[in-house]
């Protein structure tokens, strides 16, 4: 029963991962946010527009805004939001002009900047669509693994035959959750696909650090290319909030026509948290965390297609 187990408990975990998605989008965040505003923890700031793009035309255009703003500490940080204007005849969003924004932490570690339009509501037909989604997906779920274990129990050395020659039994199914899980090591490796763990380090040193100049101590190669460019690792030391001298470390690439000028590059912009003072990185890195996004999007993606290709074999195998 070595191939049956096997097959059965990567299912579940397929299964288990894509409910706790669909939760987590349907209703943990839009609760989450409606929760932080009922609490009057969500605070509301001015933002300078820096630039406006328009993604989208049409009656309500999709708009991406580069803004700069202050965190929750009162440091300014740029970043760019996208939204949809429903009311484009008011012409609100112009280069240089001053608007009003919500930063939500409820939202960590994804991003907490929305417009002020008023107190948000919960659509009781979104939350009726999405309500009718999970309870398919919940049925169909509970179907497929009702009828798997009634159909393995009914004949339980027949299908260990079939999963044995399966994806699962010729190593076809390993090799790709192992090429997947190199792919994240790789990523992860060369700073382009950030942990669980760093993402909600570098969004708490975004929204809540402050930023000083800190002096470069020494500098050296990693071994790492990013596109033909090298990866350096800065050695810095930077004063807290109470004066101490600390010192921290980070890494960023270096294109090959800066490499000549870092011996005469002397300082740095850092961001540390002011509640541990030890915790700090490049403030350019944490400005810039858009292929990191990416990154996860397309482990996501790759993810996605794997779970398809996985549950439709399995259901060819089942029936």
């Amino acid at each position: 029963m070595t191939y049956t187990v096997i097959t059965l408990i990567l299912l579940s975990l397929v299964l288990l991962f894509w409910l706790y998605k669909l939760m987590r989008f349907c209703f943990i965040r839009p609760l989450t946010l409606w929760k932080s505003q009922k609490n009057s923890s969500v605070p509301a700031k001015d933002a300078t527009i820096l630039s406006v793009n328009v993604l989208q035309n049409g009656k309500f255009p999709l708009l991406e805004l580069d803004i700069l703003f202050e965190n929750f500490s009162g440091y300014p940080i740029q970043r760019k939001i996208r939204f949809v204007d429903k009311q484009p005849h008011l012409n609100r969003f112009k280069k240089d002009s001053t608007m009003r924004i919500l930063l939500n932490s409820g939202r960590k570690p994804g991003n907490p900047i929305f417009p002020e339009t008023g107190e948000y509501h919960i659509s009781m037909l979104h939350i009726l669509f999405y309500s009718i989604l999970t309870i398919a997906f919940v049925a169909g779920c509970y179907f497929l693994m009702g009828e798997a274990i009634s159909r393995i129990s009914a004949s339980p050395n027949h299908y260990e035959a079939v999963f044995s020659i399966s994806s699962i039994g010729d190593g076809s199914l390993i090799f790709v959750v192992l090429v997947l899980l190199f792919l994240c090591f790789l990523l992860n490796r060369l700073g382009l696909l950030a942990s669980k763990k760093s993402k909600s380090q570098n969004w708490d040193l975004l929204y809540y650090g402050l930023g000083v100049t800190a002096t470069v101590k020494e500098y050296k190669d990693t071994g790492t290319l990013i596109n033909d460019n090298p990866v350096v690792k800065f050695i810095y030391t930077y004063p807290d909030q109470k004066g101490q001298i600390i010192e921290g470390s980070d890494k960023k690439v270096v294109g090959k026509l800066e490499i000549v000028g870092l011996p005469d590059m002397h300082e740095l912009e850092i961001m540390y948290l002011p509640r541990d003072s030890h915790i700090s990185r490049l403030a350019e890195n944490l400005q810039k965390q858009d292929f990191s996004v990416y990154g996860n999007r397309m482990i996501l993606f790759f993810f996605l297609l794997f779970s398809i290709f996985f549950i439709v074999g399995f259901c060819k195998d089942l029936f």
